[in-house]
């Protein structure tokens, strides 16, 4: 599904939500760069090629954030 001009972005928000919920505790801020590098970690730990390309792309999208 492409929503927002992304494809799959159903997915990758999804994955963000995980990512967030897994790193952040109360009362603690996160900065982009934590959350592409839990990304980046949790791409790297996942085995199912689907889950890589959607950390992949999430990072991509969080990147742009960044510039």
């Amino acid at each position: 599904m492409k929503k927002d001009g992304v494809e799959g972005a159903d997915e990758i928000y999804v994955l963000l939500g995980e990512v967030i919920t897994q790193i952040l505790k109360p009362g603690e801020d996160l900065s982009l760069q934590e959350i592409i590098g839990a990304l980046y970690r949790a791409g790297l730990r996942a085995s199912n090629p689907e889950i890589q390309q959607v950390c992949e792309k999430a990072i991509q999208l969080l990147a742009k954030k960044l510039n």
